[in-house]
């Protein structure tokens, strides 16, 4: 185990410094949610006849945990052009573990991702946002999970469908419904009945109304717990069968 994490580790730092070399990529990646925060989250408040401060601490918990999914559903399109460059090939004569590989390239992905939800934090609080600590931490171990399991789950395809331009297209298949069903933008509490009854099988639905649970100070709500449940269980497994797929396309 030490040394796996060691190997984590090193891939972690390489994957960082090669996404650091590309500052313009992270901005790209970090403009939907500002747009968001800028110009989405002033509506709650006339639209859903809230306070300022109330808007933002029900719409800003769940533009984080969707942001877990958008930053990272799409990480497996650089998997796909390593692919075709011949790149795993190489890392066939590596004495590093194919688990680490991939782990750590996860590990990266999160790292960026909980980064970016710093920056949507720091820009939320002029708008009103209350700045709680704890609920916050809870929150982005929300998001780090669900992170872990959009993550895993773009590299297990990018290793089936091996097209940048398909996995793009498949990645915004799932992510769309995945937001819409969330209740980020529109609470899933106006939705029909039928809507909110296919939104109890959304885990990313959960752990919106675990982090809307804990800023509203609500810390032994059900939803939490189930929340922590659900997202740690499928983030396993996407990890799991992402580490399994893996490791066959460089053998």
């Amino acid at each position: 185990m030490i040394t796996l994490a060691r190997e984590i580790w090193i891939v972690f730092n390489r994957s960082l410094r090669l996404s650091l070399r590309e500052p313009l990529m992270v901005l790209v990646a970090l403009a939907p949610p500002v747009y968001f925060v800028v110009l989405f989250g002033p509506l709650w408040e006339r639209s859903l006849g809230m306070s300022r401060d109330q808007s933002y601490s029900v719409f800003l918990p769940g533009l984080l945990v969707e942001t877990a999914v958008f930053g990272t559903i799409f990480a497996g399109v650089g998997l796909v052009s390593e692919i075709h460059a011949g790149l795993l090939e190489r890392m066939r004569v590596t004495p590093v573990s194919r688990t680490a590989l991939l782990l750590g390239r996860c590990a990266r992905d999160i790292f960026m991702l909980l980064v970016q939800g710093s920056v949507l934090v720091a820009l939320a609080v002029p708008f009103g946002f209350p700045l709680r600590i704890g609920p916050l931490l809870l929150t982005f171990v929300l998001m780090a999970f669900v992170a872990l399991a959009a993550t895993s789950l773009s590299y297990a395809l990018a290793t089936v469908v091996r097209s940048e331009m398909s996995l793009a297209a498949l990645a915004n298949i799932i992510n769309l419904p995945l937001m819409l069903t969330s209740g980020i933008l529109i609470p899933v509490a106006y939705a029909p009945e039928w809507l909110r009854r296919a939104a109890e099988f959304n885990p990313v639905q959960h752990a919106v109304v675990a982090s809307r649970a804990l800023f509203a100070g609500t810390y032994s709500d059900p939803s939490v717990v189930r929340a922590l449940v659900i997202v740690v269980l499928v983030g396993s497994l996407s990890a799991a069968w992402a580490v399994r797929r893996f490791t066959r396309s460089i053998h």
